[in-house]
């Protein structure tokens, strides 16, 4: 894997958003309602990573279509049951 470092500048508006500026936008195949996670690495430092949004729907669908199905009244019992487990703990 190749990675191409290109830095580009952006200000912050005073709402707190910024601007992707248009050619990155392009190079990554963003749109206007692609979703990035922002995570810090310090206090100068954030990261940005578009999210595959149909990517994750479709793997949870997947472990959707392999765990048991559970009622209602199942969910809340080991819910409860959980609950019960850590405070005895």
């Amino acid at each position: 894997m190749v990675i191409r470092m290109r830095m580009e500048t952006a200000k912050m508006s005073e709402r707190g958003q910024i601007i992707i500026p248009k050619e990155i936008r392009e190079e990554i195949g963003a749109s206007t309602d692609s979703i990035f996670a922002v995570s810090i690495l310090d206090k100068d430092t954030i990261v940005m990573k578009r999210l595959n949004v149909d990517l994750w729907i479709k793997e949870f669908d997947q472990m959707r279509k392999q765990t048991k199905k559970m009622s209602p009244k199942q969910i809340e019992a080991e819910i409860h049951a959980y609950r019960k487990e850590k405070s005895s703990s």
